[in-house]
C-alpha cells in the first residue's frame, strides 16, 4: 500500500467513527478504563520506586549499614538471627583499623523511644542515639546551632545530648534558646550542649524525633541490648562510591574473622549498602508487579473484546459497502487496512483519553493520599503504543472478515 492508500483509509476510518458516535464513545471508553488502569498502577509503583530511592538516598550516598540481622524490610527477626551475639564498639574500631576503603566509621545504639521533659513540659516518643563523634560525617548529619558530641563528652561519659528539632519544638516555646538548658532524659539529667538541622522524615517517620547523647553515656544508663527496644549498628563511609563493593567485601572479612565464622557457614551479621537496599526492596515489590500487570491485562483485554465485537457489527453493517468497494476495484489489502486503521483509532483515541485521566488520577492521589504517584514519560509513551497494540490485536479478525467477503454475496446482502 502506497502513503496515500493509508491516507485514504485514516480519513474513511474516521468518517465513520463520526457516523456512529455513540457506538465508537462505548469502545472508547473500554480502552480509556484499560489505558487509565496501567497509568494508576504504573504511577503508583513508580512513585513508590522514587520515594524509596529517595529516602534510601537521604542517609547518605556511599552509606553502609551493619549489624546482626540479615538485610531486611522485614520487621520479624528469626530466632536465630535474635539469639546472634551482638556487634561491638571494638568490632567498629577493627574494620576502620583494617579496611583500606573506609573513611569513617559510626558505631551507635537506638532506643525507640524514651521521655524526655524540660520543666513542666515533656514528650515520650523520643529515639534515643548512642554516638561517637564521627555519626554526623558518617550520615551526612549535622548541628544546626552549637556543637555536637565530641571525645571529652564520650571518654567522660558527660551527661550531655544534641536534641532534633522536633524534640525542641515539643519542650520549648517558640523563641527560647535550648542551648545550655538542663532537660531530664529517662529522668537522668543531662545539659543541651546542640540543636540538629531539620533531617525531614524516612518513610513518614520523623527523623527530627530524636535526641543524641554519647555512645558511653548511653552504656552506662542502658547496659543490656533489649531487642527491639535497643538495637547496636554500626555505619560506614567508603573513601568513594567506587569504593563500597570493596568496602563491604573488607568488612565481611574482618567481622567473619572476628566472629570466628568457620569456613562455608552463613555469615552471622548483615551488611547492607544503598544498592543492595533497593535489591532487596526490588525482590519485594516483584509480586506486586505480577499482580498488577494481571489487572492491567485483564482491564485491556476487556475494552480489547468490546473494540472486537464493536468493529464486527460494523462489517455487518457494512457489507454491501465493502461489496461495492470491491466491485469498483478495492484490493482486499485496502479493506483490511482500512478496518484495521478504524479500530486503531479507536483505540488509539480511547488511549489518549485514558492518559489524560491517568495524568489527573496521579495528581489527585499526590495531593489527597498518603501515597506517592508518579508518572514517567515511558510509561506514557507504554500508554499510547499499549493501546494501538490493543487496536490490531483484536482489529485484526474483523479487518480480515471485512476483507475476505466476496464481492457478489456482498452485494446481495440486506
Amino acid at each position: 500500500m502506497t502513503i496515500d492508500d493509508l491516507r485514504e483509509s485514516a480519513v474513511m476510518a474516521l468518517s465513520t467513527l463520526r457516523a456512529n458516535k455513540l457506538r465508537s464513545s462505548l469502545t472508547i471508553l473500554g480502552v480509556s478504563v484499560g489505558v487509565l488502569t496501567i497509568l494508576s498502577m504504573v504511577s503508583i509503583i513508580q512513585g513508590l520506586n522514587k520515594t524509596f530511592a529517595e529516602q534510601i538516598e537521604s542517609l547518605g550516598s556511599n552509606t553502609i549499614f551493619i549489624n546482626k540481622f540479615n538485610p531486611s524490610f522485614s520487621p520479624q527477626r528469626t530466632q536465630e538471627e535474635i539469639q546472634r551475639k551482638e556487634l561491638t564498639v571494638e568490632d567498629s574500631e577493627a574494620i576502620l583499623e583494617e579496611s583500606e576503603s573506609i573513611e569513617s566509621v559510626a558505631p551507635f545504639y537506638r532506643k525507640l523511644s524514651e521521655t524526655v521533659r524540660f520543666k513542666d513540659k515533656q514528650t515520650e516518643t523520643p529515639i534515643i542515639f548512642g554516638v561517637t563523634p564521627d555519626y554526623g560525617y558518617t550520615l551526612s548529619q549535622y548541628v544546626g546551632e552549637g556543637r555536637f558530641v565530641t571525645e571529652i563528652d564520650l571518654s567522660e561519659r558527660r551527661n550531655v545530648a544534641v536534641l532534633g528539632r522536633d524534640v525542641v519544638k515539643a519542650l520549648f516555646t517558640e523563641y527560647a534558646d535550648p542551648i545550655g538548658e538542663e532537660v531530664k532524659i529517662g529522668g537522668n539529667v543531662f545539659r543541651v550542649i546542640g540543636v540538629m538541622e531539620d533531617q525531614g522524615t524516612f518513610f513518614g517517620q520523623s527523623r527530627d524525633n530524636s535526641v543524641f547523647i554519647p555512645l558511653r553515656t548511653f552504656e552506662k544508663y542502658y547496659p543490656e541490648i533489649v531487642f527491639p527496644d535497643i538495637i547496636f549498628v554500626i555505619i560506614v563511609r567508603p573513601k568513594s562510591r567506587a569504593e563500597v563493593a570493596n568496602a563491604m567485601s573488607e568488612i565481611t572479612d574482618t567481622l567473619r574473622r572476628r566472629r570466628q565464622v568457620p569456613l562455608g557457614s552463613p555469615d552471622n551479621f548483615g551488611v547492607s549498602s544503598q544498592d543492595a537496599l533497593l535489591d532487596i526492596y526490588n525482590q519485594l515489590t516483584s509480586a506486586t508487579y505480577l499482580v498488577l500487570t494481571a489487572i492491567s491485562a485483564v482491564a485491556l483485554m476487556i475494552g480489547g473484546i468490546g473494540v472486537m465485537n464493536i468493529m464486527l457489527v460494523s462489517v455487518t453493517e457494512r457489507t454491501k459497502e465493502i461489496g461495492i468497494r470491491k466491485a469498483v476495484g478495492a484490493t482486499r489489502i485496502s479493506i483490511l487496512s482500512q478496518f484495521l486503521i478504524e479500530a486503531v483509532v479507536l483505540t488509539a483515541i480511547g488511549g489518549i483519553i485514558g492518559l489524560i485521566f491517568g495524568e489527573l488520577t496521579s495528581l489527585v492521589i499526590n495531593n489527597y493520599s498518603p501515597l506517592p504517584a508518579y508518572i514517567p514519560l515511558w510509561a506514557i509513551f507504554l500508554g499510547l503504543f499499549v493501546s494501538a497494540a490493543v487496536g490490531i490485536v483484536f482489529g485484526l479478525y474483523p479487518a480480515w472478515k471485512a476483507s475476505s467477503l466476496d464481492p457478489i454475496e456482498a452485494l446481495r446482502f440486506e
